[in-house]
């Protein structure tokens, strides 16, 4: 019954998308290289996260995966799990691209990562409730700080909380609330009037707050 869903509709390879990649996952499982235990564990984190994401109450959702501390701490061992069905998708992926199992999605379908400078990681900003974030980074950092790129969803994910959180707060936070357009460009508000205008790269990602955001990846 386990592999009774075909591995094409599987939430891990929906979440892998996330991060912007397509996962071949009857390959993957299928890969000496690539222990099965940590395939299937990444299975079952796929659908937690599915089952959080899928929430339609957007304060709600930011409650479960973001504020540990409401009702006393009730939902710390959520927050927690979901933090680390993350981080092991992450890994997952990593090995998924060095075996060939995983590849970069593109605006025209997928090419071979194997030659990319980026990797996929989860990130947070710094100092401040949000995430996890799935995204790509490379080598390249601004002030010591990650520069991440994000598919739209996520994108679309990170506007959502942080417009939240400036709405729990009643006031504007040091990351200010953006917009994704249609048009395929995300639009971001930062203090003093700034506006910053952020177009998809080739690959039809966004690297938002990258060089202005204090990125970091989400620790173990």
């Amino acid at each position: 019954m386990e592999n009774s869903m075909p591995p094409s509709r599987s939430p891990l390879v929906r979440v892998a998308t996330q991060f912007g990649y397509d996962l071949d996952e009857t390959s993957l499982l299928a890969d000496p290289r690539v222990a099965a235990t940590d395939t299937q564990s990444a299975r079952l984190c796929a659908v937690l996260i599915e089952h959080v994401s899928g929430t339609a109450d957007a304060a709600l959702r930011y409650t479960i995966s973001q504020d540990p501390d409401y009702l006393g701490g009730v939902v710390a061992d959520t927050v927690t799990a979901i933090e680390r069905a993350w981080r092991a998708i992450a890994t997952l992926l990593a090995a998924a691209v060095t075996t060939g199992a995983a590849r970069q999605l593109t605006p025209g379908g997928t090419r071979a990562a194997a030659s990319s400078s980026w990797r996929p990681a989860v990130v947070r900003i710094a100092g401040a409730s949000g995430g996890p974030y799935p995204c790509q980074i490379g080598p390249q950092h601004w002030n010591g700080w990650a520069r991440p790129r994000f598919t739209r969803d996520v994108v679309a994910r990170l506007m959502a909380d942080v417009d939240e959180q400036w709405r729990r707060d009643g006031a504007q936070p040091d990351s200010m609330p953006g917009q994704l357009f249609v048009s395929g460009e995300v639009l971001l508000l930062h203090g003093e009037g700034v506006r910053e205008v952020i177009a998809p790269d080739d690959d039809d990602m966004f690297a938002v707050g990258a060089g202005t955001w204090m990125w970091e990846e989400w620790p173990d």
